[in-house]
Formats: structure tokens, C-alpha cells, sequence
């Protein structure tokens, strides 16, 4: 008893030793049987699998790729809708708890006019009250006017809209040219008439204006204007008369046909009725921070660039006789592009515009040319 008592543990871990031997040999025994009991067999690579096989597989594909819904539950104050099991969707909370699903065009607008999916595409703080207001890029234009011309990047300074965005129409400059029939009531005999005109002021000044009187028979060219030369001939006279403001008594009221070899089109000049032509001249203001300009005076057909894309080309196409109507321009170039025509919205005058650099200036000044054909 004694040998037991101090062997003690060296007789139990013999005995632990054998046990573990024998339960290592059952589990071989069992593993090698299991061939027995799962049989493999090889599948033909021509197996068939149905005779809808490839339908089937392509209806599962495309089950997999669909989006899957899920309706929100009702919940107070909250609109049930469906919303995306696959992908977290951006809300935005507004004071008051309230949740707005970005990406939902019904959701009403956070910074208006901004789409608050535009918003969310390009990373914008919608919770910044001055948000329209930032150029974030740099590049002249604010959100707003990157939303509203085009979405374009704001966070870009090559994507922005197109520079004519920041032309406005300050002033219309207003030139006169006037043809008056003075004297003359014989076919026989010479027609008096006269060529007036007058100018906007300049600084510095331009050419005076000019006043010059034709003695003229039929079919006789005149016209000494530059714009003008040549351009008229008298070709028809009527003779005729209407009451005068005394009783009894009438008044000349001649008409001589004019042709104009301009128009190719005549038309008629009354005893002492001056036909007045005006010739409109628009002044732009360019005001994209740091290439701020004046551009003009510049009439229709005149062509201009602007200070920081030389080239780039645009004509005056359209101009009225006042300001509130606006003008249209031409974008002509560059080269191989199509040209597309542009609105410019009145704007009112900088307190202290700059004088227009040479970069801004009409390629054809209108001064060689300040008359203009109706």
C-alpha cells in the first residue's frame, strides 16, 4: 500500500495513457469505413440540368440584381414609403426632428433652388444659410449660379458655366441719321435734301456731327455719310397738298420715292417729314472677380472677346433702343464649334466701372463705321 500511495500519479497518467490509446484506435476504424458510406459518383460536364436550365439561371441572375424594397413602417409625422434593403440612404434632420430624405425628389428643397440630391452628389453643407451665396472653386461663380447655369461642379475651377454668364448690359448709346425733303415740287426741277446727324457724347469727343443739303434731280445718287455713300437715289415724285391749319388754304405734301441700294427696298420721303435711322451702340460690364471691364461701345455685327479667354470670340447680333430689353450675342468660336446664341440680361452700372482694357475691347472699333444701315 505503501508503493501505491507514493506512485499514485505516476500509475494514473499509465492508466490515462492506455485509455486514450484505445479511443485513438476506434476513431481510425470508424474513418476508414466511411468510403462505405458516402459513395462519390462523377457528373458528365454535358449533365442536363432541365430544359429550362439557362432561363433559369438568367431569371436568378437578374432577381439578384434587382433592388429590393421594404415600406417603412407608420410612424407619427412620418410618410410611409419604400426605401432600399441594400444601401443606407442620406438624411438630413432639420431642427424639429424633422427627416429628409435626400435622395427622394418629393422631399421638399433644404436650400433652394438647389435639388438636394445635387447637393448631396457634390458634398455640400446644406445646413450653411450662406451656401448659395460661396464659391467654394474659386472660379468666380457661387452654388447657386453653378446650380442654375448648368450644374456644373462647385467644387471644380475648370467646371463652370459659360464666362458670358457674367456679362450684363449697362447702357445703350444712341447715334441719329436723318434725311429731310425741304424743297423741290417739280419733276423738272431739283429737290432739296438735306443729311443730318447726331452722336453720343465721348471721352474723348467724337467727330462732330455733320449737316450737308443735295440739290438732286430724278434718279440722282446721293449720300455723304460713312455708311451712307451713294446709297440713295431719287427715283418718283408726287405732287399733293392738304389743308392747312388756316381755313381755306393747303400746304405742301409732297412724296418723293427713295431708293435705297442697301435694303433694295424703296421707300417713301414726306415734304418736311424727316425719315430718322438710329444706330444703337450697347455697353457691356464684365464682372468675374478679378477681370472686371468694361466692353464697348458696340454695335450689331460688332465682334468682342473677353479679358480672360481671348479665344473665345462673340458679335452683338441684336440690340434694341433701350436697356430693359437686353441684347443677344453670338458665341462664334473657337474654331469647329457650334455657334450658339446668347441672351445678356440688363445689369445695373458699377459705381466705378474700370475703362475697358484692350482685352475687352471691340475687335472693330464702332467709331470707323458710326452710322448704321436700318
Amino acid at each position: 500500500m505503501e508503493f501505491l500511495t507514493r506512485n499514485y500519479d505516476r500509475i494514473l497518467a499509465i492508466v490515462m495513457g492506455f485509455v486514450f490509446i484505445g479511443l485513438g484506435i476506434i476513431v481510425v476504424k470508424k474513418s476508414l469505413g466511411l468510403s462505405e458510406q458516402f459513395l462519390l459518383s462523377e457528373v458528365s460536364g454535358t449533365a442536363d440540368y432541365g430544359l429550362n436550365g439557362e432561363e433559369d439561371i438568367k431569371s436568378a441572375t437578374e432577381h439578384l440584381g434587382k433592388e429590393v424594397l421594404w415600406t417603412t413602417p407608420t410612424m407619427p409625422g412620418i410618410p410611409q414609403k419604400p426605401l432600399p434593403l441594400t444601401r443606407s440612404v442620406p438624411v438630413w434632420i432639420k431642427q424639429g426632428g424633422v427627416e429628409i430624405d435626400l435622395l427622394d425628389p418629393a422631399s421638399p428643397k433644404i436650400r433652394p433652388p438647389l435639388d438636394n440630391d445635387w447637393a448631396f452628389k457634390h458634398k455640400l453643407d446644406v445646413g450653411r444659410t450662406d451656401l448659395l451665396s460661396l464659391d467654394q472653386d474659386g472660379d468666380g461663380f457661387t452654388t447657386q449660379q453653378e446650380f442654375e447655369s448648368g450644374k456644373t461642379d462647385p467644387n471644380d475651377p475648370e467646371s463652370h458655366p459659360d464666362l458670358s454668364n457674367k456679362l450684363r448690359l449697362i447702357e445703350v448709346k444712341e447715334d441719329s441719321y436723318a434725311l429731310i425733303y425741304r424743297t423741290g415740287d417739280s419733276p423738272e426741277g431739283e429737290f432739296g435734301i438735306r443729311e443730318e446727324s447726331t452722336r453720343y457724347e465721348a471721352n474723348p469727343p467724337r467727330v462732330a456731327p455733320r449737316r450737308k443739303s443735295h440739290f438732286l434731280k430724278l434718279n440722282t445718287k446721293f449720300g455723304t455719310h460713312p455708311g451712307h455713300q451713294d446709297r440713295y437715289m431719287i427715283s418718283g415724285f408726287e405732287k399733293r397738298t392738304v389743308p392747312g391749319s388756316t381755313a381755306g388754304l393747303e400746304k405742301p405734301a409732297h412724296k418723293l420715292t427713295i431708293a435705297d441700294a442697301v435694303t433694295g427696298e424703296p421707300f417713301v420721303l414726306e415734304y418736311r417729314n424727316p425719315r430718322i435711322i438710329k444706330s444703337y451702340f450697347a455697353v457691356f460690364y464684365y464682372d468675374l472677380a478679378g477681370n472686371e471691364a468694361k466692353i464697348g461701345p458696340l454695335k450689331v455685327g460688332g465682334t468682342f472677346t473677353l479679358p480672360n479667354d481671348p479665344t473665345t470670340t462673340y458679335e452683338l447680333i441684336e440690340l434694341k433702343g433701350d436697356v430693359a430689353t437686353g441684347a443677344k450675342i453670338r458665341k462664334k468660336s473657337p474654331a469647329g464649334t457650334t455657334p450658339k446664341d446668347i441672351t445678356i440680361l440688363p445689369g445695373a452700372s458699377p459705381e466705378a466701372s474700370p475703362e475697358a482694357s484692350p482685352e475687352a475691347s471691340p475687335e472693330a472699333s464702332p467709331e470707323a463705321s458710326p452710322e448704321a444701315s436700318p
